[in-house]
């Protein structure tokens, strides 16, 4: 009879617990590895550390990250490191593509649902209200005053803060874009108080972050009865015999919502261009000489809701046909870019690599367009349905 040896209890406890702590420093190596191959990368590719004033940030942030990176336990969890990262570089372009089965526990962020705007003569307007408060806070409405602070500064500083932070925008235009249109983002349930101006007495409305925050309200104050050619062009002809144009987006269906315009008013006293809240695209020049047969003038809006190609096509409509343009300084975040993948395939990385030109040589990366006439919107005009920027384009065009 064969006698089986039997090894102590105690033994076999200990080799086990030896390929556990085995599989964890494998794991914690593997995503310590990961982000040093990331980091490495940044560190020798992305080209905008002295033009944004971030290079301290990173120094600070990477060693902090790479020690995150080695206690991840997941894929899901290194995802988050990583977006973190991201935000740090405050790059509008640069964004990550995770493997398809990765779980990330994306955090959620809550907003009040209230639309502002900085106001003419230092105000701050309302553009849209959360539901249920249309009436109370029409758009016009002037607010003087959040959680006792007055309200534009109080903004500002937040906005402040927000490009100190950092996240998904490449210019402390664009943050502070966000921090009036996305108002008083905070936790769910968090509750805030706004005076306001009814007329010309002071009243006050408590709204709560009860709004997820999934996009920014993109209200203007626009024409009526604007025509769609196109998927991303409106069009219209306004009663001064003006033609107007709002571009979205600069994709493929933009020829065609040119031409439809173009063909819908043949003749016109100038056009207004709206570049508001147009998120970019590509362009070829196919498009640019379409774009020569607009008859001049032509005016322009912007503000930093333009973004990308929005961007690059502000300086080719100022080339093309000495357009003046009216609003406020766009994103600052129109970069060529490449894609980098991270050694074990868990995401791939969409970064910056150089700037394109904007107006007069100057990149437009971080420093956007800055428009001939700053234009912001005056409290009556808004609460009359008006558009300021539309106005002062259109007075522009009528005198030329």
């Amino acid at each position: 009879m064969t006698r089986i040896a039997r090894r102590p209890l105690t033994w076999v406890l200990l080799v086990v617990l030896a390929a556990t702590a085995g599989a964890e420093a494998k794991g914690k190596t593997k995503y310590k590895d990961e982000f040093e191959a990331f980091r490495k990368h940044v560190d020798k590719t992305y080209p905008f550390f002295d033009l944004k004033g971030i290079r301290k940030d990173w120094k600070k942030a990477k060693k902090t990250l790479a020690k995150r990176a080695a206690k991840c336990k997941s894929d899901g969890d290194f995802v988050l490191v990583v977006a973190d990262a991201i935000k740090v570089l405050r790059d509008g372009h640069m964004r990550m593509e995770v493997k398809e089965g990765v779980e990330v526990d994306w955090p959620s962020y809550w907003h009040s649902g209230l639309a502002l705007a900085p106001a003419d003569g230092g105000k701050v307007v309302v553009l849209a209200a959360p539901p249920g408060r249309e009436t109370t806070l029409p758009p016009g409405t002037v607010v003087t005053k959040i959680d006792g602070k007055p309200a534009r500064k109080h903004l500002d500083k937040l906005a402040a803060a927000k490009w100190d932070e950092g996240g998904g925008f490449s210019s402390p235009q664009r943050a502070r874009f966000f921090t009036y249109r996305t108002a008083l983002v905070g936790e769910k349930g968090e509750k805030h108080t706004l005076t306001y101006l009814d007329g010309k007495r002071s009243k006050e409305v408590t709204l709560r972050n009860q709004h997820e925050l999934r996009n920014w309200m993109r209200a203007y104050n626009q024409p009526q009865g604007m025509t769609q050619g196109g998927k991303s062009l409106w069009h219209t002809r306004l009663e001064s015999g003006v033609g107007y144009m709002w571009w979205r987006r600069i994709d493929g269906s933009i020829q065609s919502g040119i031409a439809a315009a173009l063909e819908a008013c043949p003749k016109t006293k100038g056009w207004i261009l709206d570049l508001r809240a147009n998120t970019g695209g590509g362009y070829n020049n196919a498009l640019i000489e379409q774009i020569k047969q607009i008859p001049k003038p032509v005016a322009v809006i912007i503000d930093a809701g333009c973004i990308s190609a929005g961007e690059t096509m502000i300086r080719d409509l100022v080339n093309i046909h000495d357009a003046r343009v009216f609003g406020t300084t766009s994103a600052g975040s129109s970069s060529s870019k490449e894609a980098w993948s991270f050694p074990s395939g868990i995401a791939k990385v969409i970064y910056s690599t150089r700037t394109r030109t904007g107006l007069d040589g100057k990149g437009i990366e971080f420093n956007g367009i800055t428009p001939h006439e700053v234009v912001e919107p005056v409290p009556e005009e808004v609460r009359a349905g008006k558009n300021t920027e539309i106005l002062r384009a259109e007075a522009w065009l009528l005198k030329q």
